[in-house]
């Protein structure tokens, strides 16, 4: 879409097009491509932001082209599209790759969420030792850590005391 849109009709006229339709796909193609189901749109998105960087470089619009125009006036448009043409290649191979292997745009968001939820188990986990506990142990506990109860003395009165020894 890219060579005869530019971004912002890609966006505005495309996207609410097709997002539904991926919307609708998503087991399908979560089982299809390998990945998990909540991922598909992540995919998706990349796909798409991969397919304007391409719009972007891609004549008879690409916009890229009529900045750098402004920026070197002795350049040509032709000799800008010659030297943009590489770079176009590789976004196109980096396209197939993302449809071939779609783990390159979710295996990162895979590992987040994974990591997020281990972290989440293990803070529940803790918060239910912690209520299973003795509320007495937690509070001497806390005592303990803090280096501040002595004798079984509240720490509160025994800074006051400090501060009214230091006063004299």
């Amino acid at each position: 879409l890219g060579w005869p849109f530019e971004w912002p009709a890609i966006i505005l006229v495309f996207l609410p097009i097709f997002y539904p339709v991926m919307d609708a796909l998503k087991p399908a193609l979560g089982t299809a491509l390998g990945i998990p189901t909540d991922l598909v749109m992540v995919w998706f998105g990349a796909l798409v932001a991969v397919t304007l960087q391409t719009a972007f470089l891609s004549p008879p619009v690409a916009m890229s082209a009529y900045y750098l125009r402004q920026v070197v006036k002795e350049w040509s448009l032709a000799t800008i599209y010659k030297g943009m043409f590489e770079f176009m290649i590789l976004q196109v191979i980096a396209i197939a790759l993302m449809v071939i292997f779609p783990a390159i745009a979710t295996k990162l968001p895979d590992e987040l969420r994974r990591e997020a939820a281990a972290v989440e188990t293990e803070e529940v986990d803790d918060s239910m030792n912690r209520l299973e506990a003795d509320p007495g142990d937690q509070m001497k506990e806390g005592y303990e850590e803090e280096g501040e109860a002595k004798d079984g003395a509240d720490p509160l009165q025994q800074d006051d005391l400090s501060k009214a020894g230091k006063k004299k």
